[in-house]
């Protein structure tokens, strides 16, 4: 079983409402209905399986922490909200311990190859970016 099919059976198995949709505008987006959240996602909209993990993560992420909002809200709701929910998507999808351990082997004599270390986690190379930064920023070392 693949790391997307593990991440969707747990998403099938939450209390949070899975959607199937065709949007093309917009592939994957959450939701909150009184106290029920749900995520409505168009699988075919991603490219590569490693780009639908990360948006499912997201969404559920979103779903997890509570951060939804309307188109409504302010921008600063919404920077606050996506925030949070990358955060807890990058905690939940990557843990440092198997960035370390697959950092380690993507280390050339001329740097780090940053699509080696993306392919060996399953992440687009932005994602794998973007959790580098996050560790370290708490203070995490290779």
């Amino acid at each position: 079983m693949t790391k997307y099919e593990r991440l969707a059976d747990a998403v099938h198995e939450s209390e949070v409402m899975y959607i199937r949709t065709t949007s093309e505008r917009i592939p994957a987006h959450s939701m909150r209905i009184d106290d029920d959240y749900g995520i409505f996602f168009n699988e075919g909209a991603f490219e590569t399986t490693a780009e639908r993990r990360i948006a499912l993560a997201h969404e559920k992420a979103h779903c997890d922490t509570g951060a939804v909002y309307s188109d409504y809200v302010p921008l600063i709701t919404k920077s606050i909200c996506e925030n949070r929910a990358w955060r807890r998507t990058i905690t939940d999808v990557v843990k440092m311990e198997e960035i370390r351990e697959v950092f380690s082997k993507c280390i050339y004599a001329d740097g780090l190859d940053i699509y080696e270390l993306a392919e060996k986690l399953d992440v687009t190379p932005e994602f794998a970016k973007m959790a580098i930064e996050h560790y370290h920023n708490r203070g995490e070392r290779w």
